[in-house]
């Protein structure tokens, strides 16, 4: 592999001196190591160790994938690879390797492009995108483009499986880019939402709440409702991760996701509730039932912990639900029609006024979780 000095822009890299760069369509690989500020404070000069064992190790995989390190500056690589299922088998060993030896996390980004080729190096937005997949990561987390998940779906790599994380805005790029999760054994797998904002303003959320809590803690004890909580949100999490959604909140005994389509929030819902009730989430008292509400609206800003008015309806509309029950507004219904819900329906409970909202037909969720 050549090394080189390389130049961030918000659309080129200039290199100092390069040879043998692969041309015609390339996939960018990005790695950044996450917190490297507060790994530093705690390891002391031992960090210096940690980022050199991490380098070693990433080298390693980088080369034995036919990778070419185009830069290592501080704690990041870039790496450019002649076929995206080289670029996906690096990243996927790499981030095996770290886990079992180093307590670093690495956030790794890939785009596959046709990057201009001069003298001096790549020449295109292409490059940029991949930089910008890469620090809306989290450490452990491998983040595609929408063009490298195309070429690893049709590989068919057994390996590895896609998680479409929908659309999202990346710094400096004006339109909406389809962001995929990779997941294959012996990596983390949950993370939190991307450090970016979803494509559109518009999203529909599900606010989940469990009735009696107060019961609950009291005869449960501090610790006995703390694990009981964790449990619920690691349910919530994951059951809405699975459907296209995210948990952007969480505090004790409630839970906010959002999600792109309005019916992956409604089949969220129900999976929950379904999840929820064959879990053992709770034990030493009776499981409370939960109540929901799902919302579509216009949101200020998913991850500045402003959503807006919809955050407000949604969460007041929950309130007025009964225990086991989930309440769909009308603009959320409004969005399904011709939809296919399967064993899932929604029956219309005639207009309804909540405090502080104008009102408006509310419609209750029926019917089960037909998942696979």
């Amino acid at each position: 592999m050549s090394a080189a000095i390389v130049n961030y822009g918000p659309s080129r890299i200039t290199i100092a001196r390069m040879v043998g760069l692969p041309t015609g369509t390339v996939t960018f690989l990005f790695s950044d190591i996450e917190g490297s500020t507060e790994l530093s404070r705690r390891h002391g000069p031992a960090f210096g160790d940690l980022r050199a064992e991490h380098r070693r190790l990433l080298r390693e995989v980088f080369e034995a994938h036919r990778g070419h390190e185009i830069d290592a500056e501080g704690d990041a690589f870039f790496v450019a690879f002649e076929r995206a299922t080289d670029a996906v088998a690096a990243a996927v060993a790499a981030q095996r390797a770290l886990a079992a030896v180093s307590p670093v996390r690495v956030r790794m980004g890939l785009h596959t492009t046709e990057p201009h080729v001069y003298a001096e190096g790549y020449v295109g937005v292409g490059v940029s995108r991949a930089a910008r997949i890469c620090g809306a990561a989290h450490g452990g987390q491998i983040v595609l483009s929408h063009a490298t998940a195309g070429v690893i779906e049709d590989s068919e790599t057994a390996e590895v499986a896609l998680r479409d994380l929908g659309e999202h805005y990346l710094k400096d790029i004006p339109r909406p880019q389809r962001l995929f999760q990779i997941d294959a054994d012996g990596l983390s797998s949950e993370f939190p939402p991307l450090g970016t904002r979803l494509a559109g303003t518009i999203a529909t959320l599900l606010f989940i709440d469990v009735f009696d809590w107060q019961r609950v803690m009291q005869e449960l004890g501090d610790d006995g409702a703390a694990a009981a909580v964790a449990a619920y949100h690691r349910i919530i999490g994951q059951t809405a991760n699975v459907h296209g959604g995210s948990q952007v909140e969480r505090a004790g005994d409630h839970a906010m996701c959002v999600f792109g389509s309005a019916k992956d929030a409604l089949v969220a819902a129900a999976a929950i509730r379904a999840a929820l009730d064959a879990s053992d989430w709770v034990s030493g008292t009776a499981k409370p039932a939960v109540k929901a509400a799902v919302h579509t609206g216009r949101l200020a800003g998913l991850y500045g912990g402003q959503l807006g008015s919809p955050a407000i309806r949604v969460i007041r509309l929950c309130d007025s639900a009964e225990p086991g029950q989930t309440l769909v507004s009308h603009s959320t219904q409004a969005l399904l029609e011709g939809e296919l819900l399967g064993d899932l329906a929604l029956r219309d409970l005639g207009e309804q006024r909540l405090p502080g909202v104008t009102p408006s037909h509310v419609y209750e969720l029926s019917g089960s979780f037909a998942g696979s």
